[in-house]
């Protein structure tokens, strides 16, 4: 996905928000795992009824806040090995997600996002970034480092604009 489609399936999927949820997952100590909690720091300070979470690498302990904040939207931002080039992303609503491997977490990303569902209704997608580099460590990759800074931006301008008017 290009940032330009990006930019066009996110206004779609945005169409309609009235809460938004934007939930970061990962583990900043296997480097590129971290990119969701990495993706939502770029968020901090955005205004309006929208909550950005890092939920590190255990995000079923969320449900709660998220449950009680009553979300119209959910975008869930991790990573995920689809087999494509790192840095590369896809923003996916189908929360059935054949051949994507995400095995760092505690509870598998596909049940964590169903489950959402099942508590808030809300509509939810999954943002997953291609890692580079799981391994100890810390720090992104400068593939997935460009990815994050260039969607990250993407997201808050989205949101911004949606809460602007």
């Amino acid at each position: 996905m290009s940032p330009l489609e990006f930019i066009s399936t996110l206004s779609d999927w945005l169409c309609g928000a009235t809460r938004v949820v934007i939930a970061g997952v990962g583990n900043t100590l296997r480097r590129d795992d971290g990119l969701g909690p990495e993706f939502v720091k770029r968020l901090i300070g955005l205004s309006g009824n929208i909550m950005v979470l890092d939920c590190g690498s255990v995000p079923e302990s969320y449900v709660g806040p998220i449950r009680r904040f009553k979300p119209s939207h959910i975008l869930i931002v991790d990573a995920a090995d689809m087999g494509l080039p790192p840095g590369s992303f896809k923003l996916v609503y189908n929360l059935k997600i054949p051949g994507v491997s995400i095995s760092t977490h505690s509870l598998p990303i596909n049940f964590f996002t169903e489950y959402l569902v099942s508590q808030t209704s809300a509509k939810t997608a999954l943002l997953m970034i291609q890692p580079k580099d799981t391994t100890l460590g810390e720090g992104l990759s400068t593939e997935v480092e460009d990815t994050v800074n260039t969607i990250s931006k993407i997201v808050r301008d989205s949101l911004r604009k949606l809460y602007s008017g």
